[in-house]
């Protein structure tokens, strides 16, 4: 434990002795990447040829006044060319109802069955970084629902390392954590300024980017310097009209 926490240190001094993260960000440019999400809506594009990672939105739950609800998006049960599938769930509420625990395990099931043999269900929820510690509750309730060989990732926002408890993040019972740089079609500014605290994590983690979003390399190799770092999502968009 003493050794991690000494480890974790010098990655964070080492990380804010880089001269503002970096000079000149660039545009995301996705062929640069091997992970990307697909969202309900979004054309495919020539990146996805040379995907590794795929987060592949599939529904959303959300609060009705009859009840929460599951609505189904994207592209039905098919076995795609990528090494890691991830089925991506927007919530905006939670616990989850039984029900929504047993779609969300057939879910991954119909998809594994259709020929992907490495699947894991996304999460998407913003939690409140005040209420991390019921956010692990209930993602361990999803867990346990889940069949062992299923994956969980959670999305994650930038305040949660740099002003939520890291210790409860690194008990969050998931495989990965991807940490989100972006709002809408736009990065989020002075994202820098959130990410020393991203190597305080113990748990696998990630970074999303948006694409044609402003992001410095730099960054990324600073961040590369913690062993629990693996790499960027590109969020994928339509090109504007008129482009």
């Amino acid at each position: 434990m003493m050794h991690r926490f000494s480890r974790a240190v010098l990655l964070l001094g080492a990380a804010l002795a880089l001269p503002a993260y970096g000079d000149a960000p660039v545009r995301v440019d996705a062929s640069r990447y091997q992970a990307f999400w697909l969202w309900s809506g979004t054309r495919p594009q020539p990146v996805l040829s040379g995907a590794d990672t795929l987060y592949l939105q599939q529904g959303e739950i959300l609060a009705r006044p009859a009840g929460p609800r599951f609505y189904p998006l994207g592209r039905q049960p098919s076995r795609l060319p990528v090494n890691r599938l991830w089925l991506v769930v927007r919530v905006n509420l939670l616990p989850l109802t039984a029900i929504h625990h047993t779609r969300l395990a057939h879910l991954c099931q119909r998809w594994r069955a259709a020929g992907n043999p490495r699947v894991g269900i996304q999460i998407d929820f913003d939690a409140a970084t005040r209420r991390l510690a019921d956010y692990a509750d209930n993602l361990t309730r999803i867990r346990q629902q889940l069949p062992t060989w299923c994956g969980l990732s959670v999305t994650g926002l930038l305040d949660w390392a740099s002003q939520g408890d890291v210790t409860v993040l690194n008990r969050l019972p998931v495989d990965e954590l991807v940490i989100q740089t972006y709002q809408g079609r736009h990065s989020v500014p002075d994202v820098e300024r959130y990410l020393p605290a991203l190597l305080k994590l113990t748990r696998p983690f990630r970074i999303g980017l948006v694409q044609d979003g402003q992001w410095d390399m730099a960054w990324e190799q600073a961040l590369a310097r913690s062993p629990w770092y693996r790499g960027a999502v590109v969020f994928l968009l339509n090109p504007r009209q008129g482009k």
